[in-house]
């Protein structure tokens, strides 16, 4: 068996001898040198064949000692190079990939085609940095970058179809945790046992290692320019590789293109077109949002100066209190300051940057015991490994980040750096680096570097420990010249980039005209462009160079505190006279005291400010006095931010104040038949269901359309939204987040351009019975197709609801005899606080279900954490009507403590212990007390905009489970529009859910003036998400509003049954 191997090892070798030869023979001609693959420590049951496709060719000619000094300082990663003609003539056609062949020892899938690679041995390659996969056949389809090449490419440059380039977009990452049957996109490895962070925008996945790596590509959400002209700009797909949902097809061969072996298929985060990754890139560049592009806003209709992510304090700030930080010179080379410095004295900013420190220290610390890199050398090393910590540079150190990687103990000094540089992601020559012992001295000449002798094993040995810690620096060398790469920016030229040569004299002034000159641009004046500097981390750093800057010694300087960052350093050009954003940050101020006048809450918030010494407002909004909140407005986007971090702390009348940054929606920028929607989600409701909801939701639309109820209410979203002419409502929640919603608009739709929008529900509630009337459904399930569930709101047709007012008068003298108890008790609640006008969409009842609906609310009000789903609810309910059976209670005989007038005419009430009042067909979860009975011709049927009301008697506990089991209807009594009741003695009762302890008087339900316009799931099939020809195509509009009121009309049958 041994001599086996061997031979099969030396095939191998001589294999590899032969490429290598035959290579350079045609090296000209194919621009792919093939190379034996440096020794690399595997397991004894897995043998790497030697053969490794790279990147570049000069990448690996050797280097003569004499140039060494020459072209050793000129190569900065992707920054700076000394050899830009063979750069350009020699780029890898495997999109930057070091591949070498491999034995796969376990069912393995290309990442490319999604098929298995077949075979025994050398059944695929697979890239040293990055982990793709792919099979021979496929090395010249490949399209996906490796990692160490992918920022080159977050630029969009299309010059012959008019699009306008883009500047990379920061990530906003959620909290760590771990994400089952997803993909790290950029180890491509699962995350099933790591710790990692999700992009909430983009569905972006990275481990807690792989964060100092990934692209920053996210979506623009909100990209709102004046200057854009409408007609000829186009919007493109943004494709996101990886993680597809379940049940996705290719929507240009109709197969299916998910998997769950690995990260492969692409996804359009605006339309949600997927496809194989060798098909999509036959789709037209041009995205047309998809099959709900009626309901959602494009990003160049709206604009967002100040961000809530960057405002918010996630992981992704780095300066004080979670401010974005800017840049200083790179001389220096510290922890960027925030872009608004605030004073020793303030506790808040040093609280929440020491917050801030900490999460960092935390996340680093664990994510070091779950790095990718430490498991690939756990797996493909033997016991006799050598684990090495590698750090890069300086800054790493100071923060304690390493990346841990395994090579075998005989390795030599040029594999391990190999393996360093793989483990850093660092795709170049690796005799242009070297190893060094960790030092605490900033002086690089105090370190002890690595002799070109050692090998792996003998450095745990001379430093006694068992995994010694390194750092990766870059040569030393005299070279006094190098070039750079400038961007355009947002110009349009008919170049992506151009190099520019520097030297240690060379300022920033003459690298603007050498630019313009390449970009073909002599007749601008250079003055009127600016040199900008660009990091791309895990935010977007950015800083306008003074014009006498001169980069190169500042590059040299910079090198030796991180490689990384300055592989993610980009240079481009800004024009001076570009008009800056005119948009004022409209910050909605909330929770203050309610009914004062527009000066005094003016007043309230210059105090709050002027107090901590932050820059003031320029102006107030809106003002909503009945829920004490207001708009403000900051021209200054940085007094805007410094502000939003004093108030965030701030409390008045010892209640925290509520912040939130609005969008502003630009109506010119909207397609005429577009009616975009408006998702509010109740995050609490449905065993916290929500928050689940607002994650996928805010995927699918664009996310300044989704608002969290539990961050001011429905009002910011309501008036981001007043100004549209026509929009739609999401309510995703139960039956009394529908009312809350309700209740706003009609406080405050008034005054909006479109004051009665059309609201369809996503039921999330226990009971949900408006949404099932409304088909609906009876409550999201976790996994249900919310894309299908927009796609029915395309669809859906407009009905009425009617609403009604109930009106509680309580009699003077049980009035008195309450004040005598609230006195006596010394209690602060008095009579003012019971409730005498409520406004009813569902039902109203008295008695039995209103007591079980009390004893549920005050066991909700104890222990609110043990109600966290449907089926726990469910079974309080149950209990407690089983505690009711055999026990007299205060709703026996009901009919002889109350009087009912229904238009004026009294009713004979029977014997009952409840009574309902219905405006629509469901009530408890599903049941229909009303019934259908087509013998009865007495009354007609239970309709929610027919301008009735049902009576309902219920005779006990039992008869309530009859109901809800469908074995029984309930007792009908009467039907009218107007109802009077006398309530003889203290009655629980309750609306919509709502329930409490109603003093004895009298109660009057009448119609309400204002009736909502609400949504009805079609009964018409939905197409297939992506599997059809239309979904690219610009047909398939959806109906005008005129025709489909006309449909409503002659399909006015509501068909209120559940």
């Amino acid at each position: 068996m041994q001599t086996t191997c061997h031979s099969i090892s030396m095939n191998d070798h001589l294999c590899a001898v032969f490429l290598y030869c035959k290579s350079h023979q045609h090296q000209e001609s194919n621009g792919v040198e093939y190379r034996q693959a440096t020794p690399r420590h595997h397991s004894p049951t897995e043998t790497s064949h030697s053969i490794t496709t790279i990147a570049e060719k000069q990448h690996w000619q050797p280097v003569p000692a004499a140039d060494m000094a020459t072209t050793a300082a000129g190569l900065f990663g992707h920054q700076v190079d000394l050899n830009p003609g063979k750069n350009s003539r020699n780029k890898s056609k495997h999109c930057g990939h070091s591949l070498y062949k491999k034995n796969f020892h376990r069912p393995t899938f290309c990442h490319h085609c999604t098929d298995m690679l077949w075979g025994l041995f050398g059944q695929g390659y697979i890239c040293e940095v990055c982990n793709f996969v792919t099979h021979e056949r496929c090395l010249d389809n490949i399209i996906t970058p490796c990692t160490t090449v992918a920022a080159d490419r977050v630029q969009v440059f299309i010059p012959s179809k008019n699009i306008t380039p883009e500047n990379p977009v920061a990530h906003t990452w959620s909290e760590p945790g771990h994400y089952r049957k997803k993909f790290c996109n950029v180890c491509r490895r699962k995350l099933d046992d790591s710790l990692a962070f999700r992009c909430e925008l983009c569905e972006y996945y990275a481990h807690a290692t792989c964060l100092d790596f990934v692209v920053s590509n996210c979506v623009k959400c909100a990209d709102y320019d004046a200057n854009r002209n409408l007609e000829k700009m186009k919007f493109t797909h943004h494709w996101r590789e990886g993680n597809l949902p379940a049940n996705s097809r290719c929507a240009l061969c109709k197969k299916s293109c998910v998997t769950s072996e690995c990260l492969a298929s692409m996804k359009c985060e605006w339309c949600w077109t997927t496809a194989h990754t060798g098909c999509y890139k036959s789709f037209s560049s041009e995205c047309n949002l998809g099959p709900i592009r009626d309901l959602t806003i494009p990003p160049y209709a709206v604009s967002m100066p100040v961000p809530n992510a960057t405002v918010r304090g996630d992981v992704t700030a780095k300066g004080q209190g979670g401010m974005p930080a800017k840049i200083p010179p790179r001389d220096t080379h510290v922890t960027p300051p925030p872009a608004c410095k605030r004073t020793q004295e303030e506790p808040a900013t040093r609280n929440t940057a020491m917050m801030m420190r900490t999460r960092f220290r935390r996340y680093q610390s664990i994510s070091s015991i779950d790095s990718p890199t430490e498991v690939k050398g756990k797996e493909d090393g033997s016991e006799d490994g050598q684990l090495l910590r590698i750090y890069d540079g300086m800054t790493s150190v100071r923060r304690k980040s390493s990346h841990t990687v395994s090579v075998a103990k005989d390795a030599s000094a040029v594999q391990v750096v190999e393996a360093a540089m793989r483990a850093l992601h660092i795709s170049d020559n690796p005799n242009l680096y070297y190893l060094a012992e960790t030092s605490e001295n900033e002086s690089e000449g105090q370190e002890r570097r690595i002799g070109d002798t050692e090998h792996a094993g003998q450095l745990s040995k001379q430093l006694g420990v068992k995994i010694p810690s390194l750092i990766l620096r870059y040569q030393e060398t005299k070279a006094k010249k190098g070039l750079i790469k400038v961007y355009p920016g947002l110009m349009k030229v008919p170049v992506e980039y151009v190099t520019v040569s520097i030297t240690s004299y060379i300022s920033v002034k003459e690298i603007i005209e050498m630019a313009l000159h390449k970009f073909g641009l002599e007749d601008e004046d250079p003055d009127m462009f600016s040199l900008v500097e660009l990091v791309i981390e895990h935010d977007i750093h950015e800083r306008e160079m003074d014009r006498d800057e001169c980069p190169w010694p500042q590059l040299i300087k910079a090198r030796r505190n991180s490689l990384l960052q300055m592989r993610q350093t980009r240079y481009q050009l800004k024009r001076t006279d570009e008009k800056k954003p005119i948009n004022a940050a409209q910050m909605f101020v909330g929770n203050l005291p309610i009914n004062l006048s527009e000066f005094k809450y003016k007043y309230i918030i210059k105090h709050l400010l002027e107090e901590a010494g932050c820059p003031l407002f320029t102006s107030v909004g809106k003002v909503y006095v009945q829920y004490g909140a207001a708009i403000v407005a900051f021209e200054d986007h940085d007094a805007a931010i410094t502000a939003y971090h004093v108030l965030k702390d701030a409390t008045y009348e010892e209640k925290p104040v509520t912040l939130l940054f609005i969008p502003e929606i630009h109506i010119d920028c909207l397609r005429p038949e577009a009616t975009p929607l408006l998702l509010f989600i109740n995050v609490k409701s449905g065993g916290c269901q929500g928050i689940e909801v607002f994650d996928i939701l805010s995927k699918m639309v664009n996310p300044y359309q989704v608002f969290n109820l539990c961050q001011g209410g429905p009002l910011p979203g309501l008036h981001a939204f007043s100004q549209l002419p026509e929009y739609r409502i999401l309510i995703c929640g139960g039956d009394g987040t529908v009312g809350w919603v309700l209740q706003c608009l009609d406080d405050v739709g008034q005054e909006s351009v479109c004051s009665n929008p059309a609201i369809a529900i996503l039921p999330l509630g226990t009971g949900n019975d408006l949404s099932r009337v409304l088909k609906w459904g009876g409550g999201y399930q976790q996994g249900d197709e919310l894309f299908s569930f927009l796609q029915a709101i395309v669809d859906s047709e407009e009905v009425k609801l009617d609403r009604w007012t109930v009106i509680f008068e309580t009699d003077q003298s049980k009035l008195i005899e309450c004040d005598n108890k609230s006195n006596s008790s010394n209690s602060s609640s008095g009579n003012e606080d019971m409730p005498n006008m409520f406004v009813m969409n569902n039902y109203f009842s008295i008695g039995i279900d209103a007591d079980l609906c009390l004893g549920f609310h005050m066991a909700r009000e104890e222990k609110p954490e043990k109600f966290n789903s449907r089926l726990h609810n469910k079974g309080v309910y149950f209990r407690l009507g089983m505690r009711k059976l055999g026990r007299r209670t205060s709703c026996k005989e009901l009919q002889k403590e109350l009087r009912v007038e229904v238009d004026g005419k009294p009713i004979e009430i029977p014997s009952i212990e409840g009574m309902l009042i219905l405006n629509i067909s469901s009530w408890g979860g599903g049941a229909d007390p009303w019934g259908v009975d087509s013998q009865d011709t007495t009354f007609k049927k239970c309709r929610h905009d027919d301008g009735l009301l049902e009576l309902v008697g219920l005779t006990g506990v039992v008869h309530l489970g009859q109901i809800q089991s469908g074995l029984r209807t309930g007792i009908r009594l009467a039907q009218g529009a107007n109802i009077r009741i006398w309530l003889n003695t203290d009655m629980p009762v309750q609306v919509d859910g709502e329930p409490w302890m109603q003093l004895a008087g009298q109660v009057v339900v009448c119609r309400s003036a204002l009736q909502a316009t609400m949504l009805k799931k079609s009964k018409l099939k939905i197409k297939r998400r992506n599997t059809e020809p239309a979904l690219n195509s610009n047909d398939g509009q959806t109906s005008p509003r005129r025709e489909q009121a006309k449909l409503v009309a002659m399909k006015s049958d509501e068909g209120g049954q559940v």
